[in-house]
């Protein structure tokens, strides 16, 4: 935030407060660096702002921006963006934008760790803020237990599809996840971790009509220890879609705890 001077208080011509003349070079450069490291902090404080509110605040609590945030820009959901949709629709068509030129139609893919408790918990409380409060009871269980569920034995990515566009071009992208089957899938879609360690699909379900997304299953346990450990680093997730894109996407580790624990 910048002060607002009348200029009353600049010292005066010779004044000990007042630069040098053939100093303001070096005053110029001080300015520079400290508004960078200025600007720098406040996106760290932002940052641990936005963390803080999912990480103290109860899940019931989220509001829509915090629900939207975990489950597509956070540790534990992230969003892949594709502009060359040739091998989505056939040929690579492009739409005319208001200033005139050619716009390329994009879809966005949005991958979820669906495994991890913070994003069953931003689906569970996506709902409840649709609903506005209007929850049956039976409703209210189910989104309690998918909130808390645990999943001892798998690992569970989830991709929903998102589009700029209608028609002819969302219908084919829609139905892109609904083509994939796990026999085509399995041997070039896997999670990798530190030191190139691979585990590969184990099962591929295309989407219901929860409107949770295509599910990319993976064991959780390789040869009796969890594949995904504190010490992994990085996790990557890897799948070349059936004529379509490869979706790739990387999850750092460390910033996967949630409520003490590693969430994935």
């Amino acid at each position: 935030m910048q002060d607002d001077y009348d200029g009353a208080h600049i010292p005066r011509e010779g004044s000990p407060f007042r630069p040098r003349k053939n100093a303001g070079g070096n005053l110029m450069k001080l300015s520079k660096s400290a508004l960078f490291f200025s600007l720098k902090f406040l996106l760290l404080a932002c940052a641990a702002t936005i963390l803080a509110q999912w990480q103290t605040k109860s899940y019931h609590d989220w509001t829509e921006q915090e629900t939207a945030k975990v489950l597509n820009h956070s540790p534990w959901g992230q969003t892949q963006s594709v502009t060359d949709t040739s091998k989505m629709f056939g040929a690579l068509r492009s739409s005319t934008g208001p200033t005139g030129e050619h716009e390329l139609p994009k879809t966005d893919f949005h991958i979820r760790f669906f495994s991890a408790r913070p994003i069953r918990q931003a689906i569970s409380r996506s709902m409840e803020l649709k609903k506005k409060g209007a929850l049956s009871n039976e409703l209210a269980a189910q989104l309690k237990a998918l909130a808390e569920a645990d999943f001892p034995d798998y690992v569970i990515i989830t991709v929903v599809t998102e589009f700029t566009e209608s028609g002819t071009q969302m219908g084919s992208a829609g139905a892109l996840l609904d083509r994939q089957i796990t026999l085509k899938l399995k041997n070039d879609t896997y999670l990798s971790v530190k030191g190139g360690k691979r585990v590969f699909l184990q099962e591929y379900q295309p989407p219901r009509k929860d409107g949770l997304g295509a599910r990319f299953i993976f064991p959780r346990v390789v040869d009796g220890k969890s594949f995904i450990t504190p010490d992994s680093g990085e996790i990557l997730f890897y799948s070349q879609l059936s004529d379509g894109p490869a979706l790739s996407m990387r999850f750092k580790v460390k910033d996967m705890i949630f409520a003490d624990k590693l969430e994935y």
